[in-house]
């Protein structure tokens, strides 16, 4: 009998959950005419996840063209591993109201570590309603535009060390982009 079919045999007899298999129990695939005979580390250990020290937060589109500050408002000292809030503002500077149609997750964030690693990059797998949200903002005048939340947790959802992070934030949607300016962060 071959190796595979005992193998097959040995799980369906004893039960996936209980079966136990080695690396040796699998058949290795014959070679490529051509490719050399290198044999595989016995066990390299996993490569350390390395933080980007580049911006993962989006740049679609163009930057407002209406005069603006845009900034977060929220806690500069946090205890890592609870939840805090940070709210992205728009204020009008100009003499002209700035009105937007945009959608309920236009503003992204990204954490940065003291050597300029991104620590907490902008999630890619979100999923958000298609609600549309309209923000007019009069001549003089600040309104809240979305709100984010971090826990002081890094990329893995591990709490960070006590220290200072600076967070990064960008309303990418309406057809415009704003930039609030980074805020800074001790975590303790």
């Amino acid at each position: 009998m071959s190796r595979h079919l005992l193998f097959t045999l040995a799980l369906l007899g004893a039960g996936l959950g209980s079966a136990q298999i080695s690396v040796q129990d699998i058949p290795a695939l014959p070679l490529r005419s051509g490719a050399p005979a290198t044999p595989a580390p016995e066990s390299a250990p996993p490569a350390p996840m390395v933080p980007p020290t580049v911006s993962t937060l989006p740049a679609r589109n163009p930057p407002l063209a209406r005069p603006h500050r845009a900034q977060l408002v929220g806690p500069a000292t946090i205890r890592a591993g609870q939840p805090n809030t940070w709210a992205v503002t728009l204020t009008n500077t100009g003499s002209e109201a700035i009105h937007l149609e945009h959608g309920a997750c236009n503003v992204r964030f990204e954490v940065v570590n003291a050597a300029g690693q991104v620590i907490r990059p902008n999630p890619q797998n979100t999923v958000c309603t298609l609600q549309l949200v309209v923000t007019d903002v009069d001549p003089g005048q600040t309104t809240e535009l979305q709100k984010i939340r971090w826990e002081g947790q890094g990329i893995q959802g591990q709490p960070l060390p006590a220290g200072t992070y600076t967070l990064r934030s960008v309303f990418d949607g309406a057809g415009v982009l704003i930039r609030p300016a980074d805020f800074t962060v001790t975590v303790r």
